[in-house]
C-alpha cells in the first residue's frame, strides 16, 4: 500500500504536466490578435448603440413569407396561445443554457481539468469576440432591415427591443445558439476537450439543442422560417467558421499539406510535390 501511494506521489507531477501538454495551445495557431481586441470592443459598443440609442424602427421595410414560410409556418405553429408560451419559455431556457454552456465549457476544462491558464484565456477571449460579433451583426441589420413578424405575433408595445412587431429578421435567437454550438464544436473538434465519442456527443447535442430553439422560433410564431434559416446560418459562420479560419486553421497546422516546388528541366517541366511525413 505504501509502495503504491508513494508511486502515485512520485508519478502525480507527470500525470499533470501530460494534462497541461494535453490542452496546450497548439504552436501553430494564432493567438488572439490586438485587432481582434479591437473588434471585440467595437461589437459590444456597437450592440449598446444598437439597443439604447438607436430607436426601435416604427414600420417594416418588407412584409409576408418567402419560399417555404408559409408551409413551415403551417406545419410547426402551435395553435394555442398557452401552447405558445411554453415554446417561448423553453425556447429562452435553451437559449441562456446552451449560450451559458458554451461559454464557459471549454475554459473551465482547459483550465480546471486540465491546469492549463493559457489555453482558458484564448478560449474566453475567442468566445467573448463571437457573442459580441454575432450580437452586433443581430442588433444592426434588425434595426437597419425591419421586417414584419408572422401574422398574430404578439410584441410588448413597451419593450425597449421590438414595440412595433417588425424586427422578425433575422433570428437572433437562431444566430446565438448556432454561434453557441459552433463555438462548442470548434474548440471540441481542435481540442479534444473530452476525449473520444464525448467531444462528438457535445457537438451534436449542442446542435440539437439550437435545432429545438429555431424550431420553437417559428412554432412560437416569432419569426418566419427564412428568418430562422438565415440567422442560423450567420451563427454558425461566427461560431464555428471565424474561430477555425481566425485560430484553429481546422486543424491543418498538424497535418502539414506540404508543397508544390516547379521543375522545368531540357525535356519538359511540371510540378514536385514534396511532404515530410
Amino acid at each position: 500500500m505504501k509502495a503504491a501511494l508513494a508511486l502515485l506521489l512520485c508519478l502525480a507531477p507527470d500525470i499533470r504536466a501530460a494534462e497541461v501538454e494535453k490542452y496546450a495551445w497548439d504552436e501553430h495557431w494564432s493567438r488572439f490578435r490586438t485587432s481582434e481586441y479591437v473588434v471585440t470592443g467595437a461589437a459590444v459598443a456597437g450592440s449598446a448603440a444598437n439597443f439604447y440609442l438607436v430607436p426601435a424602427p416604427k414600420s417594416a421595410v418588407w412584409k409576408g413569407g418567402t419560399l417555404f414560410d408559409r408551409d413551415a409556418r403551417n406545419t410547426l405553429l402551435i395553435r394555442s396561445e398557452s401552447g405558445r408560451n411554453r415554446a417561448t419559455n423553453i425556447s429562452d431556457l435553451l437559449t441562456y443554457a446552451l449560450i451559458g454552456y458554451s461559454a464557459l465549457d471549454g475554459p473551465i476544462v482547459a483550465r480546471w481539468a486540465g491546469g492549463n491558464k493559457d489555453t482558458a484565456i484564448q478560449l474566453s477571449l475567442i468566445n467573448a469576440e463571437t457573442f459580441a460579433v454575432t450580437e452586433v451583426l443581430n442588433l444592426t441589420v434588425s434595426n437597419a432591415l425591419p421586417r414584419s413578424r408572422p401574422e398574430g405575433a404578439e410584441c410588448a408595445p413597451n419593450s425597449k427591443y421590438d414595440p412595433h412587431c417588425v424586427k422578425s429578421f433575422w433570428s437572433g435567437h437562431a444566430a446565438n445558439v448556432f454561434a453557441a454550438a459552433g463555438l462548442v464544436c470548434a474548440e471540441h473538434g481542435a481540442l479534444n476537450l473530452y476525449g473520444g465519442k464525448a467531444d462528438a456527443a457535445a457537438c451534436g447535442a449542442s446542435l440539437a439543442a439550437a435545432s429545438a430553439v429555431s424550431a420553437l422560433r417559428i412554432a412560437e410564431n416569432a419569426h418566419h422560417a427564412s428568418d430562422i434559416v438565415v440567422g442560423a446560418a450567420i451563427g454558425a459562420a461566427t461560431g464555428y467558421l471565424m474561430p477555425n479560419l481566425l485560430h484553429f486553421r481546422f486543424k491543418k497546422s498538424r497535418r502539414e499539406l506540404g508543397y508544390l516546388i516547379p521543375d522545368i528541366g531540357p525535356s519538359g517541366g511540371g510540378v514536385t510535390y514534396v511532404k515530410a511525413w
